[in-house]
C-alpha cells in the first residue's frame, strides 16, 4: 500500500518531467528538420527553388540503392517532407504521426547511411548539403537522433491515450 501511495504522489512530477522532455525532444527534431530542409534548398548564397533536386539528386544517387527515376522523385519531395515535418514538431501537430515519420525518416536515413558506408562508398552525406562526407560521426548523430524521435512518437501516442 505504501508503494501504491509513492508512486501517486511521484506522478504528477515525472509527468511533468516527461512533458518538458518531450517538448524539447520536438523542438530540436524540427529544428533539425527545418535546418536539414533550408540547407538543400539554399546554398551558394542562394535560393534554388527550381533547381535544387538536381544538385540534392546526386547526392542521392551517390548511395546506389533506387534507380534512376526514384532518385529524382526523392530529390524533389525531401527537402519538403522535411520542412512540412520539422514544422509539425515544432508547432505540436499531429504529433503522435509527426514523430512516427520522423522515425522512419531517420530509420531509412540511417539505413542508407549504414549501407554507405559498409560499401566503402566514399560520398557526401547529404542530410545538411552537400559538403559533409560520410563517415561514423555523421551515422553517429543521425543515430542519435532517432532516440528522441522515438521518444516524442511514444510520449504522443501515450499522452493521447491518457487524454482518452
Amino acid at each position: 500500500m505504501a508503494t501504491t501511495v509513492m508512486a501517486s504522489e511521484s506522478s504528477p512530477r515525472l509527468g511533468g518531467l516527461a512533458r518538458v522532455l518531450l517538448v524539447l525532444a520536438r523542438v530540436a527534431l524540427g529544428v533539425v528538420f527545418i535546418y536539414a530542409a533550408f540547407s538543400k534548398l539554399y546554398f551558394n548564397g542562394g535560393w534554388h527553388f527550381s533547381d535544387y533536386h538536381f544538385f540534392f539528386g546526386i547526392v542521392i544517387d551517390s548511395y546506389k540503392i533506387l534507380p534512376s527515376s526514384a532518385v529524382i522523385w526523392a530529390a524533389r519531395i525531401l527537402p519538403w517532407i522535411e520542412l512540412l515535418l520539422g514544422i509539425f514538431l515544432l508547432a505540436g501537430v499531429g504529433l503522435r504521426w509527426a514523430g512516427l515519420m520522423a522515425s522512419a525518416l531517420l530509420l531509412v536515413f540511417i539505413g542508407a547511411m549504414t549501407h554507405a558506408y559498409m560499401h566503402n562508398l566514399e560520398i557526401m552525406c547529404g542530410c545538411f548539403g552537400n559538403n559533409e562526407k560520410l563517415g561514423p560521426l555523421t551515422l553517429l548523430r543521425d543515430s542519435s537522433m532517432l532516440i528522441p524521435a522515438v521518444g516524442v512518437t511514444i510520449g504522443a501516442f501515450l499522452d493521447k491515450k491518457r487524454r482518452a
